[in-house]
């Protein structure tokens, strides 16, 4: 009996003295997001997995593409819909729409605008997405309701994004024009891992 209650006793000045994450709040001033990704598409063909480092604020998006030596392998800077992917082992560049791009790498045909309300917000808009054949899963975080995981079906395509950090950061997101150092290429050349 005096093992249990000790047991007990110990139990509960364990679980009293884990430090509980503190809900992040937008600092003051100009701020950014930034989400790390984690995720899994299959296709029917083949596999893919990998990790995403997403940060934006109001007016621009840069996704950062991580090859399995945890190295920047693409990186993808947005300004609405309009982006540029980069490829700075071969030094050259793609521009286009940030459908055309997520359409070619997942199979998926999404905004850019539609993937932050999905992931950020947590609001999916069904109608839009039921005329293309997509449909949205989402997992939220009991304590936060943010989303922690949405999953896409397109067909045979599947989808899954894991959030595995969200957090608010001062400053601004800088976009860089590599037009004058680097070649412009198609998208299939700078996607192409050769």
């Amino acid at each position: 009996m005096l093992k249990k209650i000790i047991t007990l006793l110990g139990i509960v000045l364990f679980i009293s003295c884990q430090t509980r994450k503190p809900e992040l709040l937008p600092p003051s001033g100009p701020y950014f997001q930034s989400l790390s990704i984690k995720f899994n598409l299959h296709d029917g063909e083949s596999k893919q997995n990998g990790r995403i480092h997403w940060r934006f604020d109001e007016r621009y998006a840069k996704f950062l593409f991580f090859t399995p030596l945890n190295q920047v392998g693409l990186e993808l800077n947005a300004a609405g819909e309009e982006t540029v992917l980069l490829n700075f082992a071969k030094k050259i560049f793609w521009k286009g729409e940030f459908v055309s791009l997520l359409h070619q790498l997942w199979g998926i045909e999404l905004t850019l605008d539609d993937l932050k309300q999905i992931l950020v917000k947590g609001l999916v808009p069904q109608t839009k997405l039921a005329g293309k054949g997509i449909s949205v899963f989402l997992k939220k975080d009991n304590r936060t309701g943010a989303p922690e995981r949405a999953r896409f079906r397109l067909g045979s395509t599947d989808l899954t994004l894991r959030i595995s950090r969200r957090e608010f950061r001062p400053g601004q997101i800088i976009l860089i024009d590599y037009s004058g150092r680097y070649q412009a290429a198609d998208l299939e050349s700078v996607l192409d891992d050769d």
